[in-house]
Parts: structure tokens; C-alpha cells; sequence
């Protein structure tokens, strides 16, 4: 361990027991009055055995991971601290020359976050490392996606203001994603991206609840990974928000934008990062990275518009939401749409109109809608939803390097997404059953590491004696051609209308319940059958393939104990065969994989088994065990959507928070 790391770690371990005892802390510092401090210190031991990927240096190894906040508060001042550190430990080092890009496992520690607030009255200012979002996150969204392991922030400033029903905000700063991707234990550096904006919001009407707003955006990002690529950005757009007309019972919610990004490409590029590309292009600083600004320049432009119509009558809502994203994604990338995004430039979420979990091809170009209605059958807690999207979308581009259109007649697809689902809720549990308790259980990790089998963590539902808690959905879901192939010659077309290109039947089903004074158990269960498209054409829905007797599917089923809230204890079993060939994708072929050889690929397991431990020993503070398998593959959070390497081994976590 160098040197540095070591002091790191050890200052981190000899603070947090000393600390512990300071829950709470307040001391009268000169010149600040009266100062709280706080710390949470989070602590994993991982052991990872065999990914099933084809690099042998990454397999069977432990590792260490500390993450330490802290924070201390004087109003009208706040300070915050993170710092970040890993260490793997008994991994493999013995790659070539040639292959030393297998061997990326290494130890890392530095200050990934620091930020110091002053917010008085109206005005709040911050440096150093904060999160933005620009109204639902179409045009800008630095903020935590915890379900896929993301965390940016802008490293800058930011101010707000706000007078009367005037509100102005602005910042500027650099693209700062943590270095450390606690999936995958890779470490990245930062892109050095650099983005600006404005916002001028404004509340009209007689009680103030009606919002108009403009804003701004600029992004220079840097070079490709050719060195021969930059990009520059810029959106402007508004947002008109009405969120309580008729009494209340309407809410109405509208925002568009425009964007102009342009592509310079050539020799001149291969110095610009972000940052200098905007000194020498935009304000006319001569330095060698001038050559940024003269680089041979191709100009595209996209739009997003989004949409959303609430209504609320007696036992109904009606929700109704369109987008309009054409050739419309902030950040650069490198690849086509259907593949994930760079995790280290997800800087803008805009709404997806889908189910948080689902797994969509491509929400940067594409054009839509989706209706949902509820019905409440009171006074009774049953409640009854009926949700249906459809939308249209491309992946291709044009000679120019252009986007298709979404709805182009040729090489566009729809998706259609259609469930029924139907909740129970019970009545809410007001007491704690011992003192000091929450009423309610506990939370999924998001450190990051596998929780529950990608059941959403291990805590189970805390409900109240002889009541329940249901949840039950099941749908149908396709992707499909929008048009048929030219033909050429005497060939017949390679695709026709209404070719499938994913197809699913989904079921899922979550019931908690009490069995005794202060016990809980939970199970959770989803399924889905699926075919996707292998080069060999799909049509129709037929029941013969959905159902034939080694179908494509996964799913898995979670029981949870929950005894009051201190302790949850949980078993997982999930299953994928998605990945196998048609002839090898029984369950119980070979269901636990095979690891590659110097003559074959990994054949990926098809039973992923798991158990969890978790113990609240605090209110704020537990200690998690996990050990199992959990799938990889293509994990989404509201419509951003990256591929993660499957787990297997074991994970103890510690977080002591003061």
C-alpha cells in the first residue's frame, strides 16, 4: 500500500471508534458560534470469486473499501468532506506487457468530495462539489442514481437568489463523477468536462403557484477516446408548471428544449480537453489548445419536449405523459444508442415514461406517450392501476451521422408496454416496538454492492399485526419493426413489419405480513418469459415459443424475516438463462457456470443463490453480510441503463454514522 493510502486509512480507522461517542457533537468555535459536527464512516470487505468474463486477473481476490463523510455546520455555514479509498488485496498481477490493461485492479485513495455552502436568507452560495438539476432532468441532472452505482457532481460554483417571485440560479464547474465505480472496481478519471448554465424562475398568479422558467446550458467537453473528437453543446429552453388548478385536482407540467451540439474533428483536436476548448473558443485566450477552435467543425441538432397531465377525481387519477426526444443526449458517446452510456457522463435523466426497472434500448431518441389510471375502491385499502406506453424509436443514423427519426418508416421500432397491477395497503405502524425505534424497516444498501439479489435490498416490510401488505402486476411488453425493408433486386426484404426485436411476459407479486407481536415476513416474487431477436426473424406472440419447455426467462423469488427492526434476514434465489443458446438453457444445465478456457467462452450460470444478513444495531448504524451470486447484465434506473458484471462471493459492510 503506498504510503499516503496507508496514512488515509489509518487516520479513518482511529477517528471513527474515538468518534463514535459524539453523536450529536456541538462545540462554540471562535468566530462561527455554535458548530455541529457529523461523520459517516462506511466500511466494505468483499471477496470476489470467478465474474465469468474472459480476464483471469480479476477473478478470486478481496478488496477493502472505505468511504468517510464529514460535515460540520455553523449557520450560515456548512463544510463537507469525502473521502474515498480502496484496496485490493491477494489479486492476480502477473499480466504481460501486452495485456496490462487486464490487470486494472489497483489501490486508490483521494478526496472526492469537498464543498463549502454559505446560505443566508435568500441567497445560498456553494464551491467546490455539488449536485444540479434543471427541472425534471431533461436538460441537466448531477445528482446520485444509487440503484446503478452512479454519483456525479459539478466541481465549481453554484448561486441561487431569490426575491419576491423571482428566483435566479447559475453555476459552472467540471463533470466530477466518483473515480472509483463501486461495481465494477475500476478506477476512471475524471472526463474534465465543462458545463455552464443559468435558470431564471418566475411564480405567478394569486397564490404564487403558477412557474415559469427559462435556462441555459453550455458543455465543452473533452477530446474522444480517438483524440481526434470534441464536442461543444448548447441547450436553451423553459418549463411551465401549473401544479394546482381545479381545486387542486389538476396539475399540468411542460418543458421543452433545443439543442445544438457541435462535432470538431482532426489533428487540431488532439490537445483539447473541455475546459481549454472553452478558453480558446469562446473567450479568446491563445494557448496551444487555439487549434481547438479551428478544428473542422459538423453541426446536429435535437429537441426534447416532455409533458405530463395529472387529473384527481373522487376514487380516480388519470396520468398522461409525451416526450419528444429527437437526437437528444447531453453527453458524448462513442457508441450507438442501444449501448449504455459512459457511466462517468450521465448528466442528463430525462423522464422515460417506463417502469424505474425496465431494461429500453435507447431514451435519446425517441417519441411517445404513456396513460395510467388508478382507481382507489375506498373506503377499502385496495387500489387498481392500468398502465399502458407506447412510443417509437431509432438507433440508426443517417449518411450524415444523424439520428433517424424516431417514427422513421423504415428503420424505426415501436415499444409497447401494457400491465395491470393491484396494491393492498395496510394501515401505517405508529408505535415502535422497542424505544428508540423508526416505525418503519429499514432501506436497500446503495453502497453499490449486491443487496438482495437485485431484489431491492434485504429489509423486509415492517406491517401492523393482522394486516398486510400486496403488491401484484402482470403485463406484456414488446419491441417491434415500424416498417417493412426495401427490397433490393429479387431479394425478399430482410425485416417486414412488426418483426419482434424483444419480447416479454412479466408477472410480479409482493406480499408482507405479521406472525407474532414483532415479526414480519416478506416474499417477493417476479418472473418473465422473453424472446429477443438472433438473427433469425420473430412474429407474432406465440404461446408455443413463450411457453416451449427451456424458454428464455429470469426472475427470482426473496423471502424475507424482519424481527422489529434491528434484524433482517433474507434468502434469494434468482435465475437467467438469457444468456445461454437455445440447445444449453435449461436451468439445471450446468446451473452454477464454467468458468473460460484458453478454447472457450464462460458459460454463464443459470441459478444465482444468495443470503443476506443485516443487523440495525442503531438507529443509523448496521452491519450487513452477503454472500452468493447476483446476474449481471444490463441493470436501468428511470431511463439510464448500464451493463454490470455478475457477482460472486461475499460482501461485510459497516457504516457507523454520527
Amino acid at each position: 500500500m503506498r504510503p499516503l493510502s496507508a496514512f488515509v486509512l489509518g487516520v479513518a480507522v482511529a477517528l471513527a471508534p474515538s468518534l463514535s461517542w459524539a453523536q450529536g457533537l456541538v462545540r462554540r468555535l471562535p468566530g462561527l458560534g455554535p458548530t455541529s459536527f457529523s461523520i459517516t464512516n462506511t466500511n466494505l470487505v468483499r471477496f470476489r470469486a470467478d465474474n465469468f468474463d474472459n480476464n483471469p486477473h480479476d477473478d478470486n481476490f478481496g478488496s477493502y473499501t472505505l468511504r468517510l463523510d464529514l460535515a460540520a455546520n455553523a449557520a450560515p455555514w456548512r463544510l463537507y468532506a469525502r473521502i474515498d479509498g480502496f484496496s485490493p488485496f491477494g489479486h492476480d498481477r502477473s499480466c504481460s506487457t501486452e495485456d496490462a490493461a487486464l490487470c486494472y485492479l489497483r489501490s486508490n485513495y483521494r478526496p472526492e468530495r469537498l464543498s463549502l455552502r454559505y446560505q443566508r436568507n435568500n441567497l445560498t452560495v456553494e464551491l467546490g462539489d455539488y449536485y444540479q438539476v434543471f427541472g425534471r432532468g431533461v436538460t441537466l441532472a448531477f445528482r446520485k442514481v444509487d440503484p446503478i452505482g452512479l454519483d456525479t457532481t459539478l466541481r465549481g460554483a453554484r448561486l441561487e437568489y431569490e426575491r419576491d417571485r423571482l428566483t435566479v440560479r447559475g453555476f459552472a464547474g467540471l463533470g466530477n463523477p466518483q473515480n472509483l465505480d463501486p461495481i465494477s472496481l475500476s478506477i476512471f478519471p475524471d472526463p474534465n468536462d465543462f458545463l455552464a448554465g443559468a435558470s431564471l424562475a418566475a411564480r405567478v398568479g394569486p397564490d404564487a403557484d403558477i412557474e415559469l422558467s427559462t435556462h441555459v446550458v453550455h458543455a465543452d467537453f473533452e477530446r474522444g477516446a480517438d483524440a481526434r473528437r470534441q464536442d461543444s453543446v448548447d441547450i436553451a429552453g423553459g418549463r411551465v408548471e401549473l401544479p394546482s388548478l381545479f381545486d387542486g385536482n389538476l396539475s399540468v407540467y411542460v418543458e421543452g428544449n433545443v439543442m445544438r451540439r457541435d462535432i470538431r474533428q482532426g489533428e487540431g483536436v488532439s490537445t483539447c480537453d473541455g475546459l481549454s476548448a472553452f478558453a480558446s473558443r469562446s473567450l479568446g485566450f491563445s494557448s496551444d489548445n487555439a487549434a481547438c477552435a479551428s478544428a473542422p467543425t459538423q453541426t446536429r441538432n435535437g429537441r426534447a419536449v416532455y409533458a405530463a397531465v395529472q387529473y384527481q377525481h373522487n376514487r380516480w387519477t388519470l396520468l398522461a405523459e409525451w416526450k419528444d426526444y429527437t437526437n437528444y443526449l447531453l453527453g458524448p458517446t462513442e457508441s450507438a444508442n442501444s449501448s449504455p452510456r459512459d457511466v462517468a457522463r450521465v448528466y442528463s435523466t430525462a423522464p422515460s415514461l417506463e417502469r424505474d426497472d425496465q431494461r429500453i434500448f435507447t431514451n435519446a431518441n425517441t417519441r411517445g406517450g404513456r396513460l395510467r389510471v388508478d382507481y382507489a375502491l375506498q373506503p377499502t385499502p385496495w387500489i387498481f392501476t392500468a398502465n399502458s406506453v407506447l412510443y417509437g424509436w431509432a438507433e440508426s443514423s443517417n449518411s450524415r451521422g444523424e439520428a433517424l427519426d424516431p417514427w422513421d418508416p423504415n428503420e424505426g421500432f415501436i415499444t409497447s408496454h401494457t400491465y395491470v397491477a393491484v396494491r393492498r395497503r395496510s394501515r401505517p405502524v405508529l408505535t415502535p416496538s422497542r424505544p428508540g425505534e423508526a416505525p418503519s424497516g429499514g432501506a436497500a444498501s446503495g453502497s453499490g454492492t449486491p443487496a438482495a439479489a437485485g431484489m431491492g435490498g434485504g429489509a423486509a416490510t415492517r406491517v401492523a399485526r393482522g394486516d398486510y401488505n400486496l403488491i401484484a402486476s402482470i403485463g406484456y411488453r414488446r419491441e417491434f419493426r415500424a416498417g417493412t425493408a426495401p427490397t433490393v433486386g429479387t431479394l425478399p426484404p430482410q425485416f417486414e413489419a412488426g418483426d419482434i426485436k424483444h419480447e416479454a411476459l412479466q408477472a410480479d407479486f409482493d406480499i408482507a405480513f405479521p406472525v407474532g407481536a414483532n415479526d414480519s415476513i416478506e416474499l417477493r416474487v417476479d418472473h418473465r418469459f422473453e424472446r429477443n431477436y438472433t438473427f433469425d426473424r420473430l412474429t407474432g406472440f406465440g404461446f408455443g415459443d413463450i411457453f416451449s419447455r427451456f424458454p428464455a426467462m429470469r426472475g427470482g423469488v426473496a423471502l424475507s424475516w424482519s424481527h422489529g427492526l434491528p434484524l433482517v434476514v433474507s434468502a434469494m434465489l434468482r435465475y437467467d438463462n438469457t444468456s445461454r443458446a437455445y440447445e444449453e438453457n435449461g436451468l439445471l444445465n450446468v446451473p452454477f457456470g464454467q468458468s473460460a478456457t484458453a478454447t472457450s467462452a464462460p458459460l454463464l450460470p443459470t441459478l444465482y443463490p444468495a443470503a443476506e444478513l443485516r443487523w440495525n444495531f442503531t438507529l443509523s448504524n448496521f452491519v450487513r453480510v452477503f454472500g452468493g451470486m447476483t446476474p449481471g447484465g444490463r441493470v436501468c434506473s428511470g431511463g439510464v441503463c448500464r451493463d454490470v458484471p455478475l457477482f460472486q462471493g461475499a460482501v461485510a459492510e459497516l457504516v457507523i454514522r454520527l
